[in-house]
C-alpha cells in the first residue's frame, strides 16, 4: 500500500474515493480498480474528479516504468452515475491499441451515456415529480434552501427543474470522456453462464464475466474474475439502497442473492464494493450481504405495514408518518443528508408501486 493505492490481490488495484462529508459542497467519490491479467487492463468505476484522476494517472505512469504493456485495454462504468463514469479519458492513457469504454445500455439516453451531474439530476426530478413533490422532500437545513422551488415549480415546472439541477450539481465534477466512445452493453448480447454449478445470464470478458446488478440503477453490473474469487459490485451494495425511483426493492434483492450464489458454491471469496472496505472470506462475505438483505427486505415491509395500518398512499405523508413513529425510519432519516444519500420518500414511492399501490 502507499499514499496512491493499495493492492487487494495478485492483479488487483484499488485507488481509494471517499465519502462525501457534505454533498452540497463535495461530491462522493467512488473507488477505482485496476485489474491486470498479462497484456489486458480493466479499468473498473473510473471514478469521478481530478483528484483521485491524478492517482490513477500516477498509477498507470508506474505500471509504464515498471514495464507494463497493455494490448488490451477496457474501461467499465459499474453503473452510469457521475460518481462512477466521469473519467473515460484514463482509457487514452493506457496505451492499448484495443481499448473499450463498456456502460450498460440503461446508462444511455440519446446516444450519450448519462454522466453529465446537470443532466443527471434534471432526470432525477423528472422521473420523481411522477410520484411526490421533490422539492417538499428535504430536511433541514435543505428544506429551508429548497422550499421556494416548490412554489416556483406551481408556476414553471420547467425552470424549477433547471434550477434545482444547477444548484444541486455545483460540487460534482464534469465528466472527462476521453477519445474513446462509450459502447453500449446490450442486454439481447446475454449469454447462459455455468460455473460451478451456478447458472446465470452474463456477457463474457476473455475469463472475466459481465453480470447484471440491477436495483441501484438500472444499469448496474457487476465484474467476475473467477480466476481471482474475485467480484467487483459497484453500488448493489450502497446502504441506501434503493436510491432513486429507477431503482427497485426486488431488483436490489435479486441482485445480492446472486452475489451470494457464487460465494456459496466458492465461486467468490473477495467482494469489492464501489465505497467501502474490501470484504474478504466466504463468512465475511456472507455476514455483509446478509445484512444488505435483511436491511432492505425490512424497510420495504415497515413500508407496507405503515401503509396498510394507516392506509396512507400520499408519498410524502406516509413518508413523514414513518419518520416520526417508525425507529427504523428515525434512523434512515440521519442516515440521509447531508452524508449519505438515503432518499425515503423514493424508498415509499417504490414499495408502494411493486406492491401495486399506487
Amino acid at each position: 500500500m502507499n499514499g496512491n493505492h493499495t493492492r487487494i490481490r495478485e492483479g488487483i488495484v484499488r485507488i481509494e474515493g471517499r465519502i462525501s462529508r457534505n454533498l452540497m459542497m463535495e461530491t462522493i467519490v467512488s473507488h477505482i480498480y485496476f485489474l491486470e491479467d498479462g497484456e489486458e487492463v480493466i479499468v473498473f468505476d473510473p471514478s469521478c474528479g481530478r483528484k483521485i484522476a491524478l492517482k490513477a494517472e500516477s498509477y498507470i505512469d508506474q505500471r509504464k516504468r515498471e514495464g507494463a504493456k497493455w494490448s488490451r485495454a477496457l474501461v467499465i462504468a459499474g453503473h452510469s452515475h457521475f460518481d462512477h463514469a466521469n473519467n473515460f479519458y484514463l482509457g487514452d492513457l493506457l496505451g492499448a491499441e484495443d481499448t473499450h469504454v463498456f456502460v450498460h445500455e440503461a446508462g444511455f439516453k440519446d446516444g450519450r451515456v448519462m454522466n453529465e451531474p446537470n443532466a443527471f439530476v434534471q432526470k432525477v426530478v423528472e422521473q420523481t415529480i411522477e410520484y411526490y413533490q421533490i422539492y417538499k422532500s428535504f430536511y433541514l437545513p435543505y428544506k429551508i434552501l429548497i422550499a421556494p422551488l416548490a412554489v416556483l415549480d406551481f408556476f414553471s415546472r420547467e425552470l424549477a427543474k433547471k434550477l434545482f439541477a444547477a444548484v444541486g450539481s455545483i460540487s460534482f465534477p464534469p465528466p472527462r470522456n476521453g477519445t474513446t466512445p462509450a459502447e453500449a452493453i446490450k442486454e439481447a448480447d446475454l449469454e447462459d453462464m455455468d460455473i460451478n454449478g451456478v447458472k446465470f445470464k452474463g456477457w463474457n470478458l476473455n475469463g472475466k464475466v459481465l453480470f447484471p446488478t440491477p436495483g441501484h440503477s438500472p444499469c448496474s453490473i457487476s465484474l467476475l474474475w473467477p480466476e481471482r474469487k474475485t467480484v467487483l459490485v459497484s453500488d448493489a451494495d450502497w446502504v441506501g439502497n434503493p436510491v432513486f425511483v429507477d431503482g427497485s426493492f426486488s431488483d436490489c434483492i435479486s441482485s445480492l442473492e446472486r452475489v451470494r450464489e457464487f460465494v456459496d458454491a466458492g465461486v467468490v471469496d473477495l467482494l469489492l464494493p464501489a465505497h467501502g472496505e474490501a470484504k474478504e472470506g466466504k463468512d465475511k462475505i456472507l455476514t455483509h450481504l446478509d445484512f444488505h438483505l435483511r436491511r432492505i427486505e425490512l424497510i420495504r415491509q415497515e413500508i407496507l405495514d405503515f401503509h396498510a395500518r394507516t392506509g396512507e398512499k400520499d408519498i410524502l405523508k406516509l413518508t413523514k408518518i414513518l419518520v416520526n413513529d417508525s425507529p427504523l425510519f428515525m434512523m434512515l432519516k440521519y442516515a440521509n443528508y447531508p452524508r449519505d444519500v438515503v432518499l425515503l420518500s423514493n424508498m415509499v414511492a417504490l414499495s408502494l408501486e411493486e406492491a401495486g399501490v399506487i
